[in-house]
């Protein structure tokens, strides 16, 4: 059992690491390991600590970057990992699974440790990351090797493995395999985040112990007991607007695996080894025949075994077109209806393809996710002008997120993307996707805009203008490099969620105007992320 899990997990990560999302998560988590030890007199935090923070020893850089990458990771990560069950099936090689002796828990726990093997594997570029920064950043020139890798081996590693196990989990359940379980992750990853720095939360990244550990550091530089307990601390990206008091601080060492820290690594590796292995309990290896259980029927909602149907049978990959709850006994893929396309000839206008990618783009919508646009328009006429920006409007630009990510990709569409591209006019179909998502962006932000503009607050309606402009751009972006809607469901939220807490630099609405980035730049990064989307497309063309 133990040899074919592991040539399962091998022979999986040696796949998952040659694709593009992998690359992109990989590069912003070194991206992580320089925000958290910054360069020059940028005084960028992760960890907040009030008005102070520690010296960059090997013990604060590897909490900080450690506590960032379970931030990063814990919501990019997961979307790069999930999608690999299904992907079998719909390649066939889980129909040749099937044939073979493999058990489904052998299947399911290689799958888990190859979701292990792809996270750590980042998370061991973090840490290397770490020592290179804490030397650039010249405090300290003492590597502590036991210190510097503590945080990540106790803390990050348990929790990443946790991920792995729920994106083997969603893989299996009908419903999650799909765009709602991006949605549903996200929701997820956000209270997990919230509970985490709330006073009575469940610690899941020790964040009350090194807090109390680093509450008493301060006191010992000299600060008083009542300064040193007023300090809060969270996990996040912000710029200080004064120079912070620094104090030096050992970080986590051998004597601090006490406590409860060892023992809640310990069970969380256990608790996400056993979740995996109970998808067994309705996964059905890949075979239609196989009865499924009391378990499986009450996830499909069926009395008996199913009728073979994709969300029956373990569903196709989560592909551009996946939108909302599969219901039991239907397919979970998005299927292009022709009847519904409108057919584009060589030489007609370009409205006619505009409209006809709005209609691919809108396709497959439910009535519920109308039904809650309209809510949020409606909360949005009617509440205060100054609750508009934040958090309505934003709010509205997060709704159609699992929209805008089919955008510059239909590769699980029933490959209309092969097809299109052996039609002339490619770029202007490209082109013209970018305009329906921009369409989306608008009728989502419209009332929010709109009270904006009635109040004369022609500021705030310019930055959110610029923001209608970017995330489509960015998300056809994302859609040309990775060929499938998950980088962007990976990338936005963390955008959004940076945005959503007032970091000035990534204020892509405007929600601080006094500090965050004037529309036009967003404007014009809108345009350059259109271009390069664009070139990226011509680029992929050129190559086959």
């Amino acid at each position: 059992m133990a040899k074919t899990m592991g040539a399962v997990a091998l022979a999986d990560f040696r796949e998952r690491r040659r694709r593009p999302a992998y690359l992109v998560v990989l590069l912003g988590t070194l991206a992580l390991g320089l925000l958290a030890a910054p360069l020059g007199d940028a005084d960028f935090q992760i960890f907040q600590m009030g008005d102070y923070r520690g010296l960059y020893t090997s013990g604060y850089v590897g909490v900080v970057t450690a506590l960032g990458g379970a931030v990063w990771l814990a919501l990019a990560g997961f979307s790069i990992t999930r999608g690999s069950v299904p992907k079998d099936e719909r390649t066939g090689v889980g129909q040749i699974l099937a044939a073979t002796p493999i058990s489904r828990i052998s299947y399911l726990l290689g799958k888990f440790f190859s979701n292990l093997l792809v996270l750590g594997s980042m998370l061991l570029a973090l840490a290397l990351t770490a020592v290179g920064m804490q030397l650039l950043k010249g405090e300290s020139y003492r590597i502590d090797v036991v210190r510097l890798l503590i945080p990540f081996v106790l803390i990050t590693l348990p929790l990443l493995a946790l991920v792995a196990a729920c994106a083997v989990l969603f893989d299996t359940v009908p419903g999650l395999r799909g765009g709602a379980g991006a949605l549903v992750w996200f929701a997820v990853w956000l209270g997990g985040i919230m509970m985490a720095q709330s006073a009575g939360g469940y610690d899941l990244l020790s964040m009350g112990r090194i807090s109390d550990s680093m509450r008493t550091a301060i006191e010992a530089s000299g600060a008083s007991g009542e300064a040193a307990e007023a300090v809060r601390f969270g996990v996040g990206l912000t710029a200080a607007d004064k120079e912070l008091v620094t104090f030096d601080w050992a970080g986590l060492g051998p004597g601090d695996l006490g406590g409860g820290l060892l023992a809640t690594t310990v069970l969380l590796l256990a608790g996400a080894v056993l979740l995996a292995a109970v998808a067994a309990l309705w996964f059905r290896r890949f075979d239609p025949a196989t009865p499924s259980g009391g378990a499986a029927a009450l996830l499909a909602g069926t009395g008996a075994a199913g009728t073979g149907s994709a969300a029956d049978t373990g569903g196709t990959a989560s592909g551009p077109g996946e939108f909302g709850d599969q219901q039991a006994g239907r397919g979970a893929s998005f299927e292009l209806d022709p009847a519904r396309m409108t057919p584009v000839r060589h030489g007609g206008s370009f409205a006619s393809v505009a409209i006809g990618e709005l209609r691919v783009l809108l396709q497959g919508i439910r009535l519920w996710w109308w039904a809650g646009l309209a809510a949020i328009a409606v909360v949005s006429a009617l509440i205060d002008r100054e609750n508009v920006v934040v958090p309505m409007l934003a709010l509205a630009m997060l709704w159609p997120v699992l929209i805008w990510s089919r955008m510059g990709n239909h590769a699980d569409a029933g490959n209309i993307d092969d097809l299109l591209a052996a039609c002339p006019g490619a770029k202007r179909r490209l082109f013209a996707g970018l305009l329906a998502g921009i369409v989306l962006a608008l009728v989502a932000a419209a009332v929010p805009l709109l009270r904006l503009a009635l109040a004369g607050d022609m500021t705030a309606v310019a930055a959110g203008f610029g923001g209608v402009l970017l995330v489509p751009a960015l998300a056809l972006l994302c859609g040309v490099l990775s060929r499938g809607p998950r980088l962007f469901q990976a990338l936005y939220p963390l955008l959004w969620y940076a945005m959503f807490n007032g970091i000035p630099e990534l204020d892509f609405l405007g929600s601080t105007p006094s500090t965050g980035p004037s529309p036009a730049l967003v404007m014009a990064v809108a345009i350059a992320l259109a271009l390069l989307g664009l070139a990226g497309d011509a680029v992929r063309r050129a190559r086959r």
